[in-house]
Order: C-alpha cells, then structure tokens, then sequence
C-alpha cells in the first residue's frame, strides 16, 4: 500500500492532528504516551522522563536565519519545556 500525504501534515496544524488521531493512535495507543502534547511524562527511578522526537525536512539545510541543525535543537528544547 502506498499512499503520498501533503506537506500540511508535517505543519503541526490540524492536518497533523487529524492524521495522529486517526491513522497512528488508533493502532499505536499507549496510556502513558497518549496525552495530545509534543512531549511525553514516564516515569522514572528518579522521578520523571519527558520525551519527545521531531523530524524535519528542509530544503537547502541552511537557509536565512538558521539551518538543520538548529531547527532541530531549538524545535526540541521548545517541546520538553512547553511540556515541563
């Protein structure tokens, strides 16, 4: 099977949300991860874990005002501190 999805679903935007919902959790449901934000809390020996992923897709990987590398690490930092 396979099937082409438009960049809106990569936006972080209701293309997203809707494609999460309905295709991903549906079949990957997890109690500890399903909590609608961009970071997760599991537990931990020492108390809490927060974590989260991204995946980025740019095209050239240095653009005006950043690159890959700093899209990632700022993308990151801003979802386990938003979560926190």
């Amino acid at each position: 099977m396979k099937f082409t999805l438009p960049v809106a679903h990569g936006n972080g935007g209701r293309y997203m949300r809707e494609l999460i919902e309905q295709v991903f959790a549906r079949h990957l449901g997890n109690p500890l991860l399903d909590v609608n934000v961009d970071a997760a809390r599991l537990p931990w020996d020492a108390g809490e874990l927060m974590l989260t992923t991204d995946g980025f897709t740019v095209q050239p990987l240095e653009f005006p005002g950043g690159d890959i590398g700093s899209l990632a690490v700022h993308g990151t930092v801003n979802d386990l501190a938003v979560g926190a």
